[in-house]
């Protein structure tokens, strides 16, 4: 029997802890020779049935960033059983999280120790060990004859381009596959937005938000006052944040809290010290870390000011990102970053009969550029496959059949005559569908969300054969209709729009953001000085989030960015990644012309 991978992650997580360097070996290389099915002919996007090539059943292992709602192996779900029989295959997933998958596959690559197909958490980093010791695949020599939907798809043609050229691969193979390509959303729900609650914003009579560091704090103020308190007693505040969480994911309401809404992204890859324009992939041309004006210490200033306001939820500094969103369902905060917990907000909100709350994204304030209509076109998830799996030829296929647009649909929203049908050649949800609830026991009853990062699509996108988002359930016309509200109906009307997603395409003159740029792995001395301003802002720079005054702001800011430029060679790092994205203008320009023609951008 196939062994099971997730029998082994605990034991591999104590190992983790002991694990003090990569064990690399020989050179990698075209790995394409090792093991393989002995098929001939033939694809596996026909009629629904496995054809001669894969007439043999095999065992694939797969660690899959994927809903855990039940026990790692093979899943009792009709979508597992779908890709089962469609590929005859027998599906073992291990489903991996966030916070301990790192260190699980850092335990797995030391050992050699590989499932057949699984998800990088750092491929920048990671790529080239894999490499080292010939444990991650060259897909590119199985590509046409086992990957025909992504070689005749745009997006799959874009993907792989990217994900060829040198800041990616170092000899212009693919190793590396994006899952989630597109957008996670249609616009009204960006990863990253200015939340507030509408419902207070009107009844506070639509106080002026011309600017966003100083306004927003007095629109806070005013929504505060109107609901000092949630429904079960609980103070409310501004805002709040999970900088408890660690390194990393603690920091991301900086990372992500202002660039993304004025046209720009700070890349993480490098320390922050980056930030690229998102309209046209330019580098911008101040260190982030050290200028005081630019997006990373605006966002730090503002969670600053709201703190010395009292708008700041004071167990911010030690609380967790699962007991944030808590909260903010609670109705315990009034602005909110990150997208998806708006979204559970809104439908914990929802459950109450007469409900008005609601967050909504507000366009782009005093800027002219955001990041709303994305297209994560290199895919938002890179997966490799073993460079020693005996199955080389069906985890392509696997990886090609599960990046469609119709299984990414499938994905979301289950097997068509589950909780969609085909009308008039449109996917369309059923009324029940509507009603609900997404949750493991939904996960196992149907395979609804299961495969939420294994899949070629995010939420977002749309298929263009019949001009349908991917997710049913929250952007189909008639998902729309059932959720709209007298909240939501006030915004359109408030800028006077017909939908939602009208407000901001007239509010902002660019909301396509489009970043082509991407950073290989950097030499050792660049990468430990990033990895050591990591972790010097990452434990440093909540102190300021804390300063009680402004010239206290200004001290602990001072000291950090002498420290950042006399102790850790931000300034060396920021001229090494800037020249690097310089370098890559012509690449750029090969994955922009592709994407504009693919997305009818002229």
């Amino acid at each position: 029997m196939k062994k099971k991978f997730a029998f082994k992650l605990i034991a591999l997580a104590l190992a983790a802890a002991t694990l003090s360097s990569f064990a690399a070996c020989s050179n990698g290389g075209d790995t394409a020779s090792t093991g393989g099915d002995t098929a001939s002919t033939g694809d596996t996007s026909g009629d629904g049935s496995t054809d001669d090539k894969f007439a043999e059943r095999v065992a694939l292992d797969v660690c899959a960033f994927v809903s855990q709602n039940e026990q790692d192996g093979r899943r009792s779900d009709p979508i597992s059983k779908y890709i089962e029989d469609q590929l005859n295959i027998d599906l073992y997933l291990t489903g991996v999280t966030e916070a301990d998958w790192p260190n699980q596959l850092a335990t797995m690559m030391a050992g050699q120790d590989l499932p057949d197909i699984f998800l990088l958490s750092n491929p920048t980093e990671q790529l080239s060990m894999l490499l080292a010791s010939n444990s991650i695949l060259n897909l590119s020599p199985y590509l046409e004859e086992y990957a025909p939907n992504t070689m005749a798809d745009p997006g799959g043609q874009l993907m792989v381009t990217a994900n060829t050229q040198s800041a990616n691969s170092p000899d212009g193979n693919l190793y590396l596959w994006g899952m989630c390509k597109g957008s996670w959303d249609d616009g009204t729900v960006p990863t990253c937005g200015h939340y507030i609650r509408w419902d207070l914003y009107k009844e506070a009579g639509y106080p002026t938000l011309e600017n966003f560091d100083e306004d927003m704090l007095d629109v806070m103020e005013a929504m505060v006052a109107l609901e000092p308190e949630t429904a079960d007693g609980q103070k409310t505040y501004g805002m709040g944040s999970w900088f408890g969480a660690g390194q990393g994911w603690g920091e991301w309401f900086f990372t992500f809290g202002m660039a993304p809404q004025e046209g720009a992204g700070l890349i993480e890859a490098t320390g922050r010290v980056l930030g690229v324009s998102t309209v046209d992939s330019t580098p911008l041309e101040t260190n982030q870390l050290t200028d005081k004006e630019g997006y990373f210490w605006r966002a730090v200033k503002f969670a600053n000011k709201a703190n010395q306001r009292g708008l700041f939820d004071p167990d911010s500094f030690t609380m967790t990102s699962d007991t944030y969103e808590e909260n903010l369902k609670a109705g315990k905060y009034m602005f909110n970053y990150p997208g998806w917990m708006s979204v559970s907000a809104n439908q914990e909100f929802a459950k109450t009969e007469g409900n008005e709350k609601l967050f909504v994204s507000l366009p782009a304030i005093g800027a002219d550029a955001e990041e709303r209509f994305g297209n994560m076109y290199r895919g938002e998830r890179q997966y490799g496959v073993n460079g020693q799996t005996k199955n080389p030829e069906r985890c392509v296929a696997l990886l090609d059949f599960v990046s469609t647009y119709d299984f990414s649909r499938i994905a979301y929203n289950g097997l068509e005559g589950t909780y969609w049908n085909m009308e008039d050649g449109v996917p369309t949800p059923t009324d029940e569908y509507l009603t609900i609830t997404k949750d493991e026991a939904e996960a196992t009853a149907t395979g609804v969300g299961l495969y939420h990062h294994f899949m070629g699509y995010g939420n977002g996108a749309i298929d263009p054969e019949t001009n349908t988002y991917m997710d049913l359930y929250q952007f189909s016309d008639k998902a729309k209709e059932a959720t709209m509200n007298p909240t939501l109906q006030d915004f359109i009307d408030h800028y006077g729009a017909e939908t939602q997603v009208d407000v901001y395409r007239q509010e902002t003159e660019t909301t396509n953001s489009q970043s082509f740029l991407s950073f290989g792995e950097p030499d050792d001395e660049i990468s430990n000085y990033v990895n050591e301003i990591n972790a010097y802002v990452g434990t440093t720079v909540f102190t300021a989030v804390a300063a009680t005054s402004d010239e206290e702001f200004q001290k602990i800011q001072d000291e950090m960015i002498t420290t950042l430029q006399n102790n850790y060679h931000v300034d060396e790092v920021f001229e090494y990644f800037y020249n690097e994205a310089v370098a890559q203008a012509d690449d750029v320009a090969v994955l922009s012309e592709m994407s504009n023609e693919m997305l009818g951008i002229e």
